[in-house]
C-alpha cells in the first residue's frame, strides 16, 4: 500500500496492468502445457488449436507497451508537482515536499519498466514456444507428403 500511496494516481493503472499480466502468464502456462502435450497434427482442427494458443498474447503485448507509458505519465505528474511547489513558493520551499514529487516520478517509471521487462520475457517465451510447435507441425506435414 505504501508504494501505491507514494507513486500517486498512475500507480493504480500500473497495478491493474501487473495483475492482468500475472494472470495472463499463469493462464498461458496452463493452456500451453495442456495443448502442447500432443502434436498439432493430431488435432482435428489445428488452426483452432493455434488460435487458442495465441489468445491473450495480444493483451500481454499491449500491457508491455502501455506500462512504460503509464510510468512516464506518473513521471510527468510527479515533476509537475515539484515545479508547482517551486513556482508557488519561490522564496521558501520545503525540500521534503519537492522530494516527494521526485519520488513519485521515479517510482512510477521504475514500476512501469519492471512490468515491461517481465512481460517481455514471458511474451518472447510464449512466442518462441508457439513457433517451435508450428515448425514441428510443418515438418510433420512435409514428411507426410514426401511418402
Amino acid at each position: 500500500m505504501y508504494l501505491l500511496e507514494q507513486g500517486g494516481f498512475f500507480m493504480w493503472p500500473l497495478l491493474v496492468c501487473s495483475v492482468l499480466m500475472v494472470a495472463i502468464i499463469l493462464e498461458r502456462f496452463y493452456v500451453f502445457t495442456a495443448y502442447m502435450k500432443k502434436p498439432l497434427i493430431s488435432y482435428e482442427t489445428p488452426q483452432l488449436t493455434l488460435e487458442t494458443l495465441r489468445q491473450r498474447l495480444i493483451m500481454l503485448s499491449t500491457i508491455i507497451t502501455i506500462a512504460p507509458m503509464l510510468g512516464l505519465l506518473g513521471t510527468i505528474s510527479g515533476l509537475m508537482k515539484c515545479f508547482q511547489l517551486l513556482g508557488t513558493q519561490a522564496t521558501l520551499y520545503n525540500p521534503q515536499e519537492v522530494s516527494l514529487g521526485i519520488s513519485e516520478a521515479l517510482l512510477t517509471t521504475g514500476v512501469g519498466l519492471v512490468i515491461t521487462v517481465v512481460g517481455q520475457i514471458f511474451y518472447n517465451y510464449f512466442l518462441a514456444r508457439l513457433e517451435r510447435y508450428v515448425n514441428q507441425y510443418n515438418f510433420q506435414l512435409e514428411e507426410g507428403t514426401d511418402e
